[in-house]
């Protein structure tokens, strides 16, 4: 038995953009002459992206700056530690539902 391709026509339209020497325009030039604010929309998203990452981070730090610093003892708190660490990451997520 001879083996034969599944391919039924070979010279046909592909309907999914595979790129390479056999097409005039690439698929992300195709993409960008479609939608020719993709760029300022991706520039953007990773604006956003990097913007929440940082506010995370900065966050996440003062919280640990709070958590392990030893403050002026007092009656009520004589190791000088804040007290209430779930206060802390309560506090946090309340200005993070605000902002």
């Amino acid at each position: 038995d001879d083996v034969k391709p599944l391919l039924i026509e070979p010279s046909s339209s592909r309907d999914i953009p595979m790129g390479g020497a056999d097409s005039e325009q690439g698929f992300l030039s195709r993409a960008v002459a479609r939608n020719p604010e993709f760029f300022q929309q991706a520039a953007k998203f990773g604006f956003c992206f990097c913007g929440l990452q940082v506010s995370y981070l900065t966050w996440g730090y003062m919280q640990e700056l709070i958590m392990t610093t030893q403050f002026e003892p007092t009656e009520r708190v004589p190791s000088g530690m804040f007290p209430s660490a779930a206060f802390c990451v309560f506090s946090n997520r309340f200005l993070a539902v605000i902002v």
